[in-house]
């Protein structure tokens, strides 16, 4: 199944703020980075990258799309899991077109945590959504209008295990955590090693629920 306009986060930059990663920091050396308006410098040239991460670990982003056009291949089933897809959860559909030809309301039902459509039995239509190659149209709202709390923190720890692996300065480095783009190399029994390890595992753990992906740890 193939869908359009989707992953498409408007201006949301990131999920959490420069001063909920600072809260995490607290304590730590971060003098190789620089002085406090360095730090916040880089940690906002970081975000970009985390809040990436964090919408590839749970699939998905978490902006608000509204009045959305989708389209995607038909299922040949009675259902249409646009969950795969990324299209979660899903408040509200206006419209449902199948090869230009629109489908009532009554013919089917949105369950909208698990992101997908179902035809009841009596539907006009049929007993099922045509296969076919992008041969449905959709309108629909999806997403979040309010971010996570959860979803903040992770990003806010994936941004602060990178920021101490830069203030570490170590050059050997044995470890490294890779989720999607985002990077972090660091020492494992080295200065932060485990508290690296430890901030990318929670935000790992955190975000786990939204969709069962395992980040690549070497």
């Amino acid at each position: 199944m193939v869908a359009y306009g989707v992953f498409s986060t408007g201006s949301i930059n990131s999920y959490c703020s420069v001063a909920q990663v600072l809260a995490l920091l607290v304590g730590y050396d971060l003098s190789r980075i620089g002085d406090s308006p360095a730090i916040n410098d880089r940690i906002e040239q970081l975000l970009g990258g985390t809040r990436q991460a964090v919408d590839t670990l749970a699939g998905h982003d978490f902006a608000w799309h509204a009045d959305e056009q989708i389209t995607v291949d038909g299922s040949g089933t009675a259902r249409l899991p646009l969950a795969p897809l990324g299209i979660v959860p899903l408040s509200a559909v206006q419209q449902i077109t199948i090869s230009g030809r629109e489908v009532p309301a009554d013919d089917y039902v949105v369950y909208g945590q698990v992101g997908e459509i179902r035809l009841r039995p009596s539907a006009s239509i049929g007993s099922y959504f045509p296969s076919g190659l992008q041969n449905i149209e959709l309108v629909a709202d999806w997403g979040y209008s309010q971010v996570p709390g959860e979803v903040s923190l992770a990003q806010a720890k994936l941004t602060a295990a990178q920021v101490l692996a830069e203030a570490a300065g170590e050059t050997r480095q044995t470890a490294s955590v890779r989720i999607g783009d985002y990077a972090v190399h660091y020492a494992r029994e080295g200065k932060y090693g485990g508290v690296i390890q430890h901030f990318a595992e929670e935000a790992a753990a955190a975000l786990r629920p939204y969709r069962g992906m395992d980040m690549a740890a070497v």
